[in-house]
């Protein structure tokens, strides 16, 4: 493993032997208090008992007083060490994802997104990038269903935009030291998650925001109940103080309510909705208090990216504000006793139903700007830590000129295999036209190399780091045939469905574009004869030279590698291995030229299926 990677597992590693020494010493402290709090109820109990019993009034008021402020004085500072521990507890399951995530543990790592991509997509099902073990399973840290989906959209975007890419490396670049920055997102958002591990949902939120319960009747009969609520206390000074004998107040009062409770369900839903509203922003509510109050620095990319937390008279704690002491008044819902009475005296839930749906309002005007900043610091956080916890990854440069390669590598490395079994090459393809054939024997590494390239190429678009000691990359489009699979459903054989895909990869390289099409193609018509899949896999590879792309061409039949001499954009390279102590060892080191060896006789005869001779063993 690399020493920067192991620097960083080793600091881990120390803090989360500090955090869990320190949980050890709050448990400790937890359990005086469940001790301490016992205590003072038994001796409360005893004393407040002692002056009952002698009938001393002011004692029996003074002790229970007395008994209630030191038993709540003992809750509160339990519930702080309650709190405390919960944050330690968190912070040490963050720590040990951290280190998960450094050794590709995948089942201590929740996958925030496990649904995979059709096989539709150019490149995705080919370079596992969602679904299980995936490289979105592996660096997604997103706290919001949104902030996954950003994540994902960065992954899967199929053409180039060297403009866009530039600016999130500097946004991921400026993130990366910042690692307990991220730390302390994770932290707030963990703390107030709900029970079942429900993520927050900002489209939801959105679409609920968007609904409206109010209308032109509603305002009418709020302003009557206010007309009639102001009027009533009038009437009644009217008749206290003998300006009338007649006891209109009762007119108006009964008006009042018979008006309220016809119109019941304009206001019964105001205590869930604003519950509702409350809870949904407390699940990020932390994290954008947070956002607003960090101090970025002046001029950077995550300074811009801040802005609409930190408008002026508009920041998100200033709603979050009112949004609570809107829940706070609907929860006189809860009590009938303090409902009748508010009720009585003004029309309380229909005022505070109003203020419900004027704060929506604003919300659903407000809201997707914090969502879009929020949703994309959480996509450049996770790219981010990927880069913090791989310090030997590093960023692409990023090349639009005409006179740069399509791709130059040094040290390339398939990311999402664990750093103490990764195996690096070096790579370039020169030019459009350009084919790079690589041979070798079963599991020698030819699939992998392709997945390496491939996986490089996406994270280098995205703006991330990548499994490389140098790559430089001109913006090009992608294309895979590596997964091919048949469909019993639609009654595709694999073999037809390997000709479907590459179908559509030679239409996209037909089509005219801008950006040239990078393609990886493993064991071309494996699904077919060995005559017919020679006599196809010619034709194919001829056509690929001399169309507007260049790529990587996985194959077994070394007969392909003749056509480098007839054909001088095509290159050949290989894979190979050596028997040692009666095991096959592959050393995936990546070499030119084409293959001197295979290996599937030496595979059968090891396993016993064929004996020395080729003949079939008993």
């Amino acid at each position: 493993m690399n020493p920067a990677t192991l620097k960083i597992e080793e600091f881990l590693a120390r803090t989360i032997v500090r955090l869990e020494s320190r949980l050890e010493v709050l448990l400790r402290k937890s359990a005086r208090y469940s001790w301490l709090r016992l205590a003072i109820f038994i001796v409360g109990t005893v004393w407040v008992g002692y002056f009952y019993s002698r009938d001393m009034g002011n004692g029996v008021a003074i002790s229970t007083l007395v008994f209630v402020a030191v038993f709540l004085a003992a809750v509160k500072s339990h519930n702080r060490i309650i709190r405390s521990i919960r944050r330690h507890r968190i912070a040490v399951s963050i720590k040990q994802t951290h280190i998960a995530r450094i050794h590709r543990d995948w089942e201590s790592i929740e996958n925030r997104d496990p649904a995979g991509v059709g096989a539709s997509h150019p490149f995705s099902r080919d370079l596992d990038l969602t679904g299980q073990r995936s490289l979105q399973h592996l660096i997604d840290t997103s706290f919001s269903r949104g902030g996954s989906d950003r994540v994902r959209e960065w992954l899967l975007e199929t053409r180039p935009d060297p403009q866009e890419s530039e600016q999130r490396q500097k946004l991921i670049g400026e993130l990366v030291p910042l690692s307990s920055f991220q730390d302390r997102i994770s932290l707030l958002s963990a703390e107030v998650s709900k029970e079942g591990n429900t993520r927050f949902d900002g489209d939801r939120l959105l679409a609920w925001l968007g609904t409206h319960r109010i209308d032109g009747r509603f305002n009418l009969i709020l302003w009557l109940l206010g007309t009639l609520a102001v009027l009533t206390p009038i009437l009644v000074g009217f008749r206290v103080t003998g300006f009338t004998s007649t006891n209109f107040w009762v007119y108006s009062l009964g008006t009042y309510v018979v008006v309220y409770f016809l119109n019941f369900r304009l206001y019964e839903h105001l205590f869930d909705e604003a519950e509702h509203l409350y809870s949904e922003l407390n699940l990020f509510r932390p994290v954008l208090k947070y956002l607003e109050r960090f101090r970025f620095s002046r001029g950077s990319e995550l300074e811009s990216l801040a802005a609409p937390f930190k408008m002026k008279g508009q920041p998100p704690s200033t709603y979050l504000k009112q949004v609570m002491w809107l829940s706070m008044a609907a929860s006189a819902q809860k009590n009938d006793v303090a409902r009748i009475v508010l009720n009585l005296l003004l029309p309380w839930e229909m005022y505070f139903a109003r203020k419900l749906e004027l704060y929506k309002v604003r919300l659903r005007d407000r809201l997707p700007q914090w969502l879009n900043a929020l949703h994309t610091f959480e996509a450049a956080g996770a790219f981010a830590t990927f880069g913090y916890l791989n310090p030997d990854f590093t960023f692409a440069t990023l090349d639009s000129s005409a006179s740069t390669s399509l791709l130059e590598s040094r040290g390339l490395g398939h990311p999402l295999i664990e750093p103490k079994e990764r195996i690096a090459n070096d790579f370039d393809i020169d030019s459009l036209g350009d084919l790079a054939l690589v041979t070798g024997s079963n599991m020698s590494g030819k699939s992998t190399f392709l997945r390496t390239v491939g996986i490089n190429l996406v994270l280098a678009r995205v703006g991330a780091p990548v499994n490389a000691t140098f790559l430089k990359t001109a913006p090009v489009r992608l294309f895979t045939c590596i997964n091919v699979s048949d469909s019993v459903n639609d009654g595709i054989s694999y073999f037809y469905a390997e000709v479907k895909r590459l179908k559509n990869l030679l239409d996209e390289l037909e089509k005219p574009d801008e950006y040239p099409l990078m393609y990886l193609i493993d064991e071309v018509f494996r699904g077919t004869n060995n005559r017919e899949r020679l006599q196809g896999s010619r034709s194919l590879l001829r056509s690929l030279c001399k169309l507007e792309g260049a790529g990587i061409v996985s194959t077994h039949d070394l007969e392909l590698t003749e056509l480098s001499d007839h054909v001088s954009s095509m290159s050949n390279y290989h894979f190979r291995e050596h028997i040692s102590e009666g095991k096959m060892v592959f050393d995936y080191l990546l070499r030119t030229g084409p293959s001197p060896t295979t290996n599937a006789l030496t595979i059968m005869k090891m396993e016993g299926l064929i004996d020395d001779e080729g003949e079939a063993s008993a």
